[in-house]
Protein backbone atom coordinates (compact mmCIF):
# COMPACT_ATOMS: atom_id res chain seq x y z
CA UNK A 1 0.00 0.00 0.00
CA UNK A 2 0.74 3.56 -0.58
CA UNK A 3 3.02 5.16 2.44
CA UNK A 4 4.76 8.73 3.03
CA UNK A 5 7.61 8.67 4.05
CA UNK A 6 9.12 11.40 7.21
CA UNK A 7 9.10 14.86 5.76
CA UNK A 8 7.76 14.32 2.25
CA UNK A 9 4.07 15.37 1.08
CA UNK A 10 3.96 12.81 -1.55
CA UNK A 11 3.11 8.70 -1.59
CA UNK A 12 5.54 6.48 -2.21
CA UNK A 13 5.02 2.94 -3.95
CA UNK A 14 6.93 0.02 -3.42
CA UNK A 15 6.61 -3.19 -5.04
CA UNK A 16 8.50 -6.63 -5.66
CA UNK A 17 7.12 -8.22 -8.84
CA UNK A 18 8.27 -11.44 -10.43
CA UNK A 19 11.94 -10.64 -8.17
CA UNK A 20 12.11 -6.96 -9.48
CA UNK A 21 11.79 -4.13 -7.04
CA UNK A 22 9.83 -1.24 -8.25
CA UNK A 23 9.95 2.00 -5.81
CA UNK A 24 9.02 5.55 -6.60
CA UNK A 25 6.94 8.79 -5.85
CA UNK A 26 2.98 8.25 -6.56
CA UNK A 27 3.26 12.04 -7.18
CA UNK A 28 0.58 13.01 -5.15
CA UNK A 29 -0.65 14.17 -1.92
CA UNK A 30 -3.95 12.35 -1.94
CA UNK A 31 -3.77 8.65 -0.48
CA UNK A 32 -6.59 7.44 -3.07
CA UNK A 33 -4.80 9.09 -5.98
CA UNK A 34 -1.90 7.26 -4.52
CA UNK A 35 -3.55 3.46 -4.61
CA UNK A 36 -5.16 4.04 -7.86
CA UNK A 37 -0.92 5.57 -9.10
CA UNK A 38 0.27 1.92 -7.56
CA UNK A 39 -2.19 -0.14 -9.13
CA UNK A 40 -1.39 1.16 -11.92
CA UNK A 41 1.97 0.54 -11.72
CA UNK A 42 1.23 -3.03 -10.93
CA UNK A 43 -0.75 -3.94 -13.59
CA UNK A 44 1.48 -2.59 -16.37
CA UNK A 45 4.46 -4.33 -14.93
CA UNK A 46 2.22 -7.69 -14.93
CA UNK A 47 0.88 -6.78 -18.84
CA UNK A 48 5.13 -5.28 -19.96
CA UNK A 49 3.87 -1.99 -20.67
CA UNK A 50 6.00 -0.29 -17.88
CA UNK A 51 9.13 1.75 -19.26
CA UNK A 52 11.78 2.02 -16.09
CA UNK A 53 12.86 5.31 -17.62
CA UNK A 54 10.10 7.30 -18.44
CA UNK A 55 8.31 9.36 -15.38
CA UNK A 56 5.77 11.62 -15.14
CA UNK A 57 6.06 15.00 -13.90
CA UNK A 58 4.53 14.44 -10.65
CA UNK A 59 6.62 11.35 -10.22
CA UNK A 60 9.67 13.93 -10.83
CA UNK A 61 8.57 16.34 -8.27
CA UNK A 62 7.54 13.82 -5.61
CA UNK A 63 11.14 12.07 -6.26
CA UNK A 64 12.81 15.48 -6.32
CA UNK A 65 11.07 16.62 -2.73
CA UNK A 66 11.98 12.68 -1.60
CA UNK A 67 15.44 13.05 -2.13
CA UNK A 68 16.73 16.31 -1.95
CA UNK A 69 14.31 18.67 -0.20
CA UNK A 70 12.34 17.02 2.66
CA UNK A 71 13.68 18.11 5.67
CA UNK A 72 14.85 21.44 4.23
CA UNK A 73 12.88 24.88 5.45
CA UNK A 74 12.59 25.55 1.76
CA UNK A 75 10.43 22.81 1.72
CA UNK A 76 6.98 24.74 1.83
CA UNK A 77 8.04 27.00 -0.68
CA UNK A 78 9.17 23.80 -3.13
CA UNK A 79 5.84 22.14 -2.70
CA UNK A 80 4.01 25.48 -3.84
CA UNK A 81 6.09 25.89 -6.83
CA UNK A 82 5.34 22.30 -7.91
CA UNK A 83 1.71 22.47 -7.31
CA UNK A 84 1.96 25.81 -9.85
CA UNK A 85 3.51 24.40 -12.71
CA UNK A 86 2.18 20.81 -12.25
CA UNK A 87 -1.37 23.01 -12.41
CA UNK A 88 -0.50 24.54 -15.85
CA UNK A 89 1.45 21.07 -17.62
CA UNK A 90 -0.48 17.99 -15.55
CA UNK A 91 1.04 15.81 -12.85
CA UNK A 92 0.09 12.70 -15.90
CA UNK A 93 2.43 14.27 -18.59
CA UNK A 94 5.60 11.86 -19.61
CA UNK A 95 8.84 14.26 -18.63
CA UNK A 96 10.21 13.19 -21.53
CA UNK A 97 7.54 14.27 -23.75
CA UNK A 98 7.36 17.62 -22.45
CA UNK A 99 8.65 20.13 -25.22
CA UNK A 100 9.81 23.90 -25.55
CA UNK A 101 6.42 24.88 -26.91
CA UNK A 102 4.95 23.58 -23.57
CA UNK A 103 7.35 25.60 -21.19
CA UNK A 104 6.54 28.60 -23.19
CA UNK A 105 2.99 28.03 -22.51
CA UNK A 106 3.95 27.67 -18.50
CA UNK A 107 5.73 31.03 -19.27
CA UNK A 108 3.37 33.00 -21.06
CA UNK A 109 -0.29 31.84 -19.05
CA UNK A 110 1.41 33.19 -15.82
CA UNK A 111 3.08 35.96 -16.89
CA UNK A 112 0.03 37.88 -15.61
CA UNK A 113 -0.73 36.41 -12.49
CA UNK A 114 3.04 36.48 -11.11
CA UNK A 115 6.49 38.55 -11.78
CA UNK A 116 9.08 37.39 -14.03
CA UNK A 117 11.33 36.16 -10.96
CA UNK A 118 8.61 34.09 -9.59
CA UNK A 119 8.40 32.21 -13.25
CA UNK A 120 12.17 31.73 -12.87
CA UNK A 121 11.93 30.50 -9.29
CA UNK A 122 9.63 28.11 -11.43
CA UNK A 123 11.32 26.98 -13.57
CA UNK A 124 14.68 26.28 -11.94
CA UNK A 125 12.84 24.34 -9.77
CA UNK A 126 11.32 22.10 -12.38
CA UNK A 127 14.53 22.02 -14.35
CA UNK A 128 16.26 20.49 -11.56
CA UNK A 129 13.34 18.15 -10.60
CA UNK A 130 13.90 16.58 -14.24
CA UNK A 131 17.24 16.68 -14.29
CA UNK A 132 17.27 15.08 -10.99
CA UNK A 133 15.30 12.06 -12.09
CA UNK A 134 18.06 11.67 -15.41
CA UNK A 135 21.08 11.46 -12.28
CA UNK A 136 19.33 9.47 -10.10
CA UNK A 137 16.78 7.01 -12.19
CA UNK A 138 18.33 6.91 -15.19
CA UNK A 139 15.20 9.00 -16.83
CA UNK A 140 14.29 9.70 -20.15
CA UNK A 141 15.09 13.29 -20.38
CA UNK A 142 13.36 16.09 -22.30
CA UNK A 143 15.28 18.60 -24.85
CA UNK A 144 14.67 22.43 -23.21
CA UNK A 145 17.07 25.02 -24.00
CA UNK A 146 16.20 26.68 -20.20
CA UNK A 147 18.65 29.89 -21.18
CA UNK A 148 15.82 31.17 -23.68
CA UNK A 149 13.69 30.59 -21.20
CA UNK A 150 14.54 33.02 -18.81
CA UNK A 151 12.77 35.68 -17.84
CA UNK A 152 13.85 39.33 -18.17
CA UNK A 153 13.88 40.53 -14.67
CA UNK A 154 13.29 44.38 -13.91
CA UNK A 155 15.68 46.42 -11.89
CA UNK A 156 15.33 45.86 -8.71
CA UNK A 157 14.48 49.51 -6.85
CA UNK A 158 16.12 50.38 -3.72
CA UNK A 159 13.46 51.86 -1.14
CA UNK A 160 14.52 52.61 2.22
CA UNK A 161 12.59 52.81 4.99
CA UNK A 162 12.56 56.29 7.15
CA UNK A 163 12.57 56.01 10.98
CA UNK A 164 9.57 57.93 10.71
CA UNK A 165 8.01 55.77 8.79
CA UNK A 166 9.25 52.43 10.60
CA UNK A 167 7.08 54.17 13.74
CA UNK A 168 4.46 54.32 12.04
CA UNK A 169 4.56 51.04 10.30
CA UNK A 170 4.75 49.34 13.99
CA UNK A 171 1.83 51.17 15.13
CA UNK A 172 -0.44 50.06 13.43
CA UNK A 173 1.20 46.51 12.71
CA UNK A 174 -0.54 43.77 14.38
CA UNK A 175 1.60 42.99 17.26
CA UNK A 176 2.21 39.29 16.42
CA UNK A 177 3.83 40.06 13.18
CA UNK A 178 6.42 42.81 14.68
CA UNK A 179 9.29 39.92 15.45
CA UNK A 180 9.06 38.60 11.73
CA UNK A 181 9.18 42.86 10.38
CA UNK A 182 11.89 43.48 13.52
CA UNK A 183 13.99 40.23 12.32
CA UNK A 184 13.82 41.44 8.02
CA UNK A 185 15.35 44.70 9.67
CA UNK A 186 17.62 43.61 11.80
CA UNK A 187 19.59 40.81 9.42
CA UNK A 188 17.82 41.73 6.05
CA UNK A 189 16.30 38.36 5.76
CA UNK A 190 14.30 37.70 2.67
CA UNK A 191 10.18 36.63 3.02
CA UNK A 192 10.86 33.18 2.18
CA UNK A 193 13.61 33.10 4.68
CA UNK A 194 11.79 34.59 7.46
CA UNK A 195 8.99 32.60 6.98
CA UNK A 196 10.84 29.51 6.51
CA UNK A 197 12.92 29.73 9.10
CA UNK A 198 13.23 27.00 11.94
CA UNK A 199 14.06 27.13 15.63
CA UNK A 200 16.75 24.13 14.71
CA UNK A 201 18.40 26.85 12.59
CA UNK A 202 19.19 28.74 15.64
CA UNK A 203 22.56 28.09 17.40
CA UNK A 204 22.14 30.30 20.83
CA UNK A 205 25.35 28.57 21.98
CA UNK A 206 27.27 29.97 18.95
CA UNK A 207 25.53 32.87 18.41
CA UNK A 208 25.08 31.94 14.65
CA UNK A 209 21.75 31.33 12.79
CA UNK A 210 21.80 29.08 9.37
CA UNK A 211 19.58 31.16 7.20
CA UNK A 212 17.82 29.65 4.50
CA UNK A 213 18.67 31.57 1.14
CA UNK A 214 17.93 31.23 -2.72
CA UNK A 215 18.62 27.77 -4.51
CA UNK A 216 18.80 26.07 -1.44
CA UNK A 217 21.78 27.15 -0.36
CA UNK A 218 22.19 28.23 3.65
CA UNK A 219 23.77 31.33 4.85
CA UNK A 220 26.00 31.28 8.32
CA UNK A 221 24.76 34.81 10.51
CA UNK A 222 26.09 36.07 13.51
CA UNK A 223 23.88 36.96 15.85
CA UNK A 224 24.20 40.09 17.68
CA UNK A 225 22.57 41.16 21.13
CA UNK A 226 19.63 42.67 19.78
CA UNK A 227 18.37 39.76 17.76
CA UNK A 228 19.46 37.35 20.86
CA UNK A 229 16.87 39.34 22.49
CA UNK A 230 14.10 39.57 20.07
CA UNK A 231 14.34 35.33 19.52
CA UNK A 232 15.07 34.63 23.28
CA UNK A 233 11.86 36.67 24.27
CA UNK A 234 9.62 35.27 21.07
CA UNK A 235 6.30 33.08 21.89
CA UNK A 236 6.88 29.74 20.49
CA UNK A 237 3.88 27.71 18.14
CA UNK A 238 2.24 25.08 20.44
CA UNK A 239 0.17 23.32 17.35
CA UNK A 240 1.14 19.75 16.19
CA UNK A 241 3.36 20.52 12.92
CA UNK A 242 4.45 24.39 13.62
CA UNK A 243 6.59 23.80 16.94
CA UNK A 244 9.40 24.13 14.78
CA UNK A 245 8.87 27.37 12.87
CA UNK A 246 10.33 30.67 14.21
CA UNK A 247 8.16 33.46 13.68
CA UNK A 248 4.45 32.33 13.68
CA UNK A 249 1.09 34.14 13.60
CA UNK A 250 -1.53 34.16 16.62
CA UNK A 251 -5.23 32.36 14.85
CA UNK A 252 -8.78 33.30 16.47
CA UNK A 253 -8.51 29.99 18.64
CA UNK A 254 -5.53 31.41 20.54
CA UNK A 255 -2.64 28.97 18.64
CA UNK A 256 0.41 30.51 16.69
CA UNK A 257 0.65 28.72 12.98
CA UNK A 258 3.05 29.54 10.48
CA UNK A 259 3.12 32.34 8.11
CA UNK A 260 2.64 31.22 4.47
CA UNK A 261 5.67 33.09 2.54
CA UNK A 262 3.76 32.90 -1.06
CA UNK A 263 0.35 34.89 0.21
CA UNK A 264 -2.90 34.75 2.27
CA UNK A 265 -4.67 36.46 5.14
CA UNK A 266 -1.22 37.44 7.03
CA UNK A 267 -0.03 39.94 4.17
CA UNK A 268 -3.70 41.09 3.60
CA UNK A 269 -2.82 42.25 7.25
CA UNK A 270 0.48 43.87 6.19
CA UNK A 271 -0.86 45.80 3.24
CA UNK A 272 -3.65 46.85 5.62
CA UNK A 273 -0.69 48.06 8.05
CA UNK A 274 1.23 50.08 5.25
CA UNK A 275 -2.34 51.58 4.33
CA UNK A 276 -3.13 52.51 7.93
CA UNK A 277 0.25 53.76 7.99
CA UNK A 278 0.32 56.01 4.89
CA UNK A 279 3.33 54.21 4.07
CA UNK A 280 3.45 54.32 -0.01
CA UNK A 281 5.40 52.26 -2.44
CA UNK A 282 6.28 49.86 0.14
CA UNK A 283 7.05 45.89 -0.11
CA UNK A 284 8.30 43.45 2.55
CA UNK A 285 11.61 43.28 0.78
CA UNK A 286 11.96 46.96 1.48
CA UNK A 287 13.03 45.69 4.89
CA UNK A 288 15.58 44.52 3.07
CA UNK A 289 16.85 47.45 1.47
CA UNK A 290 17.00 49.11 4.59
CA UNK A 291 18.23 47.16 7.00
CA UNK A 292 21.50 47.38 3.47
CA UNK A 293 21.54 50.88 3.14
CA UNK A 294 21.77 51.44 7.00
CA UNK A 295 24.53 48.93 7.58
CA UNK A 296 26.07 50.41 4.59
CA UNK A 297 25.88 54.04 6.01
CA UNK A 298 27.33 52.90 9.55
CA UNK A 299 29.79 50.81 7.98
CA UNK A 300 31.09 52.19 4.65
CA UNK A 301 31.85 48.41 4.04
CA UNK A 302 30.41 47.07 1.16
CA UNK A 303 32.14 44.05 0.91
CA UNK A 304 30.83 43.10 4.91
CA UNK A 305 27.41 43.93 3.59
CA UNK A 306 27.47 41.85 0.67
CA UNK A 307 28.31 39.10 2.38
CA UNK A 308 25.76 39.70 5.16
CA UNK A 309 23.32 39.64 2.47
CA UNK A 310 24.67 36.26 0.82
CA UNK A 311 25.18 37.95 -2.55
CA UNK A 312 27.69 35.23 -4.56
CA UNK A 313 28.87 38.32 -6.54
CA UNK A 314 29.42 42.24 -4.95
CA UNK A 315 28.35 43.78 -8.26
CA UNK A 316 25.02 42.98 -6.73
CA UNK A 317 25.79 44.58 -3.31
CA UNK A 318 26.93 47.72 -5.53
CA UNK A 319 22.82 49.06 -6.24
CA UNK A 320 23.14 49.87 -2.46
CA UNK A 321 26.87 52.47 -3.88
CA UNK A 322 24.25 55.47 -3.67
CA UNK A 323 24.75 55.27 0.29
CA UNK A 324 28.28 56.10 0.30
CA UNK A 325 28.42 58.31 -2.98
CA UNK A 326 26.04 60.58 -0.45
CA UNK A 327 28.22 60.26 2.48
CA UNK A 328 30.96 61.31 -0.07
CA UNK A 329 29.44 64.21 -1.21
CA UNK A 330 28.09 65.21 2.28
CA UNK A 331 32.14 64.45 3.53
CA UNK A 332 33.29 67.16 0.85
CA UNK A 333 31.01 69.62 1.94
CA UNK A 334 32.71 69.76 5.19
CA UNK A 335 35.99 69.30 4.00
CA UNK A 336 38.72 72.63 3.64
CA UNK A 337 41.93 72.10 2.39
CA UNK A 338 42.83 75.62 3.67
CA UNK A 339 41.58 75.38 6.81
CA UNK A 340 39.82 72.87 9.41
CA UNK A 341 37.35 75.29 9.99
CA UNK A 342 36.49 77.33 7.71
CA UNK A 343 35.23 76.17 3.87
CA UNK A 344 37.06 78.53 0.66
CA UNK A 345 34.85 80.05 -1.47
CA UNK A 346 35.72 82.92 -4.07
CA UNK A 347 33.85 84.94 -2.29
CA UNK A 348 35.64 85.10 1.17
CA UNK A 349 38.90 85.53 -0.28
CA UNK A 350 40.36 82.90 2.05
CA UNK A 351 42.23 82.04 -1.23
CA UNK A 352 44.60 84.15 -3.00
CA UNK A 353 45.92 83.57 -6.25
CA UNK A 354 48.91 85.03 -8.10
CA UNK A 355 49.87 85.84 -11.46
Amino acid sequence: MPFKRKGSPFYQYDLQIGGVRYRGSCGTEDYEEAKAVEAQIRMDVKSGQVNTDRFTLGQAFGTYQHDVISGKSSERTHLSQARAVIGILGSDTPIDKITQADIVQLVTSSRRRVTPATINRWLEHLKRAIEHMGATHAAALPKIDWKRLKQKEPKERIRELSFDEQGRLFHHLREDLHPMAWFALMTGARRETVCTLRWNDIHFDRNRMHLPVKMDKTLIFPMNQEIRELLTNMPRANTPGTRGYVFTYLGTDGSRYPINPTGGYIWVQWRKALSDAEIEDFRFHDLRHTFATRLLRQTGNLKQVSRLLGHESIETTMRYAHVLETDLEDTMNSFSAASPTVSPTLSNNVLKFKD
